[in-house]
């Protein structure tokens, strides 16, 4: 085995050397698949088992021709032997007997023979070597090693060559680029009096456009302003804000959390500061406010948006805020919450079954005596299919016809049926429906209340 020393180089000739092997490596061509034909041309030649081109980068060697080895492009350049740049205008042999040595990252287990000989840049610069390989030991006299420094430099012609091809398509292409753009700067400069009309046109109708905005911003029926982060002053409020604390005259110059002075129970001049340094936005949903409102204080439900801002106006940081009282909703809502309660009881106090049903999935929820009325248990799971299949057959169409009608001409649904019970008994319902529709008119949801009248059916 040979032992050959590597070559240390200045800084700069090692900057030059590398820019040189990107030049090399990123040239466009079809490179990869000429030099293969190379790398096979040579095998012929030598009679040898295999031919490796490779470039030398910094942290990387590049296969552009790989024949005996494995099939890839690259591996890590490390300590190695093909990651050193041999000697210029030298042939490097080795010949090993038995003992491996450390070639490749490749599997080089079974090699016996490494030829190697530098590529060489017309500049000077080694950028990578051209390796000859064989299976079995061979001997590769002085005439061999001429012709394989020879065909080194054929490859680093063809190489050239295809550089300095993709060098002028480079140079044509940033030429009709450059031209390209050059037309466009005069087909600009061209048209730069009309532009600065255009500009000066739009900065009339934007001026009209911040005018609509203001009036918008001020006759908003949500209330809304501005208030500087820092000392908390309101600096731009809308009339709506103005009729949200009770005051005839607008509250400019106000601070801010004396006109809220806590949302949820907590301190809201300490939220204002979480908004000022965490320079993030809060939402809250149906918060508790509680507010100055004329003379004295209220509460209020509202849905509440500070956003943190740059500079605005005067102020070199911002807090924009929304206030939408729902305060109607939210009692609304109690209100038809309790009522709905109330209604429950009722339905129950009366043995009336009760049912809703989502069209959509078909989901249906009900209440216990529902399911007696058909005949399931309480604690049984009871289905809008069992509630069909539980009819007597002959009732089925024409019940499904009439839900479809109610919902058609947004009515009430009304019909008595048989059904059969699980244990084969026939029993009469009364049924009554009422579908439910979203904002575009369309049936989401059927309430239903039903009731069983053996006792009073006449057959």
């Amino acid at each position: 085995m040979v032992e050959l020393a590597g070559f240390e180089f200045s800084q700069s000739d090692e900057d030059k050397r590398l820019n040189t092997v990107e030049r090399y490596k990123t040239a466009s061509s079809p490179s990869e698949h000429s030099l293969k034909d190379f790398a096979e041309l040579a095998c012929q030649i030598f009679d040898l088992d295999g031919c490796l081109i490779a470039l030398i980068g910094q942290k990387e060697i590049i296969f552009r021709a790989n024949i005996g080895f494995s099939k890839e492009n690259s591996e890590p350049r490390s300590n190695s032997l093909i990651g050193r740049l041999l000697p210029a205008e030298t042939v490097s042999i080795i010949v090993q007997d038995s003992q491996d040595i450390n070639f490749s990252q490749l599997d080089t287990s079974h090699i016996r023979f490494f030829a190697g000989v530098p590529l060489i840049s017309p500049d000077g610069d080694n950028i990578g070597t051209l390796w000859m390989i064989n299976h079995a030991p061979v001997r590769f006299n002085q005439k061999k090693q001429g012709l394989l420094a020879k065909f080194a430099k054929v490859v680093m012609d063809r190489m050239g060559l295809w550089l300095v091809a993709a060098e002028e398509i480079s140079l044509k292409e940033n030429n009709k680029k450059l031209a390209s753009a050059h037309e466009k700067a005069v087909e600009k400069m061209s048209h730069l009096i009309a532009y600065q009309e255009e500009i000066a046109h739009a900065n009339v109708v934007l001026e009209k456009v911040l005018d609509s905005f203001e009036m918008i911003f001020l006759k908003a029926p949500m209330a809304m302003g501005i208030c500087a982060a820092a000392h908390k002053n309101l600096w731009q409020a809308n009339e709506a804000l103005t009729r949200l604390f009770g005051t005839e005259t607008m509250v400019l110059g106000e601070r801010l959390d004396n006109l809220i002075q806590d949302i949820d129970g907590q301190d809201f001049m300490r939220l204002l500061e979480e908004v000022r340094l965490q320079r993030k936005p809060y939402q809250a949903k149906e918060a508790k406010l509680l507010i100055r409102h004329g003379d004295g204080q209220r509460h209020i439900f509202a849905n509440l948006s500070l956003q943190p801002v740059g500079r605005m106006g005067d102020e070199h940081e911002n807090i924009m805020f929304i206030i939408d009282d729902v305060s109607d909703q939210v009692f609304l809502r109690q209100v038809a919450q309790e009522a709905n309660e109330v209604l429950i009881n009722a339905i129950g106090d009366a043995d009336l079954g009760y049912t809703v049903v989502e069209f959509s999935t078909g989901k249906m929820s009900s209440n216990a005596r529902l399911k007696r009325n058909y005949g399931f248990l309480a604690d049984q799971e009871f289905t809008y299919p069992d509630l069909f299949e539980a009819m007597l057959p002959q009732y089925r169409d024409p019940i499904k016809q009439a839900v479809q009608k109610a919902i058609s001409n947004k009515s009430i649904y009304q019909a008595e049926y048989q059904v059969r019970w699980p244990d084969g008994s026939v029993h009469w319902v009364r049924g009554y429906g009422k579908p439910m529709y979203d904002a575009n008119g369309n049936a989401t949801h059927i309430i239903g209340l039903n009731k069983l009248i053996d006792s009073t059916h006449h057959s």
